[in-house]
């Protein structure tokens, strides 16, 4: 272990018991880790070594519970480099995916221009974008007041839709959607009319009329998706006797397709392997 990680905030760090992701999120004040700790905490967060350090490492969660502290310190310097650590998923990073987004949130409108820079990249991976997307989100569900500013950046994303890819355009409208942006349905048209969004994410142009509340039902039926039976079997009862649902159910909610569509390329990075 090097110098800095015998540190006493590293040893605090070291310490906690393995993180579950997305609860028991840990307590500053408790802890004694304060704003004296920032730069540390975002030299931990970013550390190669510790996030490469092996599975059943104490090491290994560290940069956890350093970006969970910068979270929960509402860093707003941590922002940028934070969004530095969007390109693990590439890696399948799950818990970047799952748990930066939240930091985003509590961090707030500050980190709402180095995720709209990232976004904008097309350099970086569909996944990574889409956590950008995610933390936006997540921020505009703590800060209502910045809704119009994230729904600008969103839709300018989605306007290169041609050049996009489809998943991200899946997950664009996915958002745009939560945020109740019906000034951006024209646009969301063109997209599908284009065939430039994947229906998986969301769903098709119908879709996402109701969920916008431009329309009242569906006047053709939906379109079986991938992995729509399986996920459904997954869903349903285990009790064997219990028939899966049929692909005319009750449209899949757009947080389970956002995870299936994650496992979906978690998968194909699997093959690739």
């Amino acid at each position: 272990m090097s110098t800095r990680s015998r540190s006493p905030l590293m040893e605090k760090l070291l310490a906690l018991d393995k993180p579950e992701i997305k609860w028991g999120w840990l307590d500053c004040e408790e802890l004694g880790i304060g704003p004296e700790h920032v730069e540390e905490l975002i030299e931990l967060a970013l550390d190669e070594k510790l996030n490469r350090a092996p599975s059943d490492s104490r090491e290994v969660w560290v940069p956890v519970h350093a970006w969970r502290a910068l979270g929960r310190l509402r860093v707003a310097s941590a922002a940028e480099p934070l969004v530095r650590l969007l390109h693990r998923m590439e890696a399948g990073d799950d818990w970047v995916g799952e748990e930066l987004p939240r930091v985003f949130g509590m961090i707030g409108p500050p980190a709402i221009p180095p995720l709209s820079e990232y976004l904008r990249a097309d350099d970086h991976s569909v996944y990574a974008r889409v956590a950008a997307v995610d933390g936006l989100g997540f921020i505009c569900s703590d800060h209502p007041e910045v809704r119009d500013e994230v729904v600008a950046v969103l839709s300018s994303q989605l306007a290169a839709f041609k050049a996009n890819d489809l998943s991200l355009n899946g997950f664009l409208i996915s958002h745009l959607i939560d945020l109740h942006a019906v000034e951006a349905a024209p646009l969301m048209k063109q997209a599908f009319d284009a065939a430039s969004v994947e229906l998986f994410v969301m769903g098709d142009w119908e879709d996402a009329q109701i969920e916008l509340g431009l329309k009242s039902a569906r006047e053709k039926p939906p379109r079986p998706m991938p992995f729509d039976l399986l996920l459904r079997r997954e869903l349903a009862s285990p009790e064997p006797a219990t028939p899966a649902p049929a692909p005319e159910a009750r449209p899949l909610t757009r947080q389970v397709r956002r995870k299936a569509e994650r496992e979906a390329a978690k998968e194909q990075r699997r093959r690739r392997q």
